[in-house]
């Protein structure tokens, strides 16, 4: 991306608010990791692993007390898990 491209970006950024930014940034985010969960030998091991942090991160206060941030959190972690 040149320089010119990250100044249209930052100026698109503006027009459309930091909820809307975040929103378009962990999209980004999501397909990229979903890409590289599909492409890995090992999706098995690294499912396992991603359960068990999903498992922590479910059982930590900031979210055990937060259902609709526990079922955000599900939401995202299947989407990130489905084949497209």
């Amino acid at each position: 991306m040149t320089h010119e491209d990250q100044l249209l970006a930052a100026e698109a950024a503006g027009r459309l608010g930091h909820i809307d930014v975040l929103d378009t940034q962990i999209s980004g985010i999501c397909s990229m990791l979903h890409a590289l969960y599909m492409a890995h030998p090992a999706q098995e091991k690294v499912r396992r692993q991603f359960d068990r942090l999903l498992a922590n991160l479910l059982d930590s206060p900031d979210v055990v007390d937060e259902p609709d941030r526990a079922l955000v959190l599900q939401a995202t972690a299947a989407a990130l898990l489905t084949n497209r």
